[in-house]
């Protein structure tokens, strides 16, 4: 396998597709710790942007893909303040992006030690 590899840019658009369909639907009753949701948020916005950073060539496009990732984000939180069954929330907003980043950084990680040690077929 070579990386980046076009099945996790198609992750990256199945994640993203997933948590904006789950985020304006109604709001699940799941009990939990205070504060679990920002997890989730964090979860899902860094396995998006580390699913982008594997599947796409240039850090530009990575960037572009993580930026995105984190408008979107922010854009759905807007339409949860305004929708009936949801409420947007700034601190969500700040676990999508912290996420983000740290699914950015994961794959940084994971490429580097792909390129460490996986043979170049071309040399």
């Amino acid at each position: 396998m070579r990386l980046p590899h076009p099945l996790f840019v198609l992750g990256y658009g199945l994640a993203m597709l997933a948590v904006v369909v789950l985020s304006l639907m109604p709001s699940p009753d799941i009990p939990g710790p205070e504060g679990a949701d920002k997890a989730v948020h964090l979860i899902a916005y860094g396995t998006i942007t580390f699913l982008g950073g594997l599947g796409f060539r240039s850090w530009d496009t990575r960037i572009l893909a993580a930026s995105t990732a984190f408008g979107i984000g922010l854009f759905l939180e807007f339409a949860q303040a305004a929708w009936f069954a949801r409420s947007g929330s700034i601190w969500d907003a700040a676990s999508n992006g912290i996420g983000a980043v740290v699914g950015l950084a994961a794959a940084a990680i994971v490429l580097q030690l792909f390129i460490r040690h996986v043979p170049n077929p071309k040399s």
